[in-house]
């Protein structure tokens, strides 16, 4: 039995290098192990823009973890930030300045 491969859906998009937008990797048709580094990804993206749904005090806690994840620096643990975008060919550095970008607009009201 084949399993489904995961999709993310629709994220906002971003940049890793000037050639390749990587929100075509949260969107891809992704099966075992890189659809959980994408749903990890996503899940990050979806608690930093606070579009994770709930309440607002639990989506203050959410975004408040997601940031510390994002920005937490090394590789001791499989799926640290800095593990998870190599895994699925990203440039952490560039990947973390946007996505701390992008929280800093959803917190300003965009």
């Amino acid at each position: 039995m084949d399993a489904q491969p995961y999709h993310v859906g629709r994220l906002a998009e971003f940049e890793t290098t000037d050639a390749e937008p990587w929100h075509l990797v949260l969107r891809e048709r992704a099966s075992g192990e890189r659809a959980l580094l994408c749903a990890v990804l996503a899940d990050a993206v979806r608690c930093l823009t606070r579009t994770i749904g709930g309440q607002p005090k639990d989506q203050a806690r959410l975004a408040i973890q997601a940031r510390r994840w994002v920005m937490k620096r090394g590789e001791d643990w499989p799926y640290s930030f800095e593990n998870v975008c190599a895994a699925l060919g990203l440039h952490a550095r560039l990947v973390r300045r946007r996505l701390l970008s992008l929280a800093r607009e959803f917190e300003c009201g965009r």
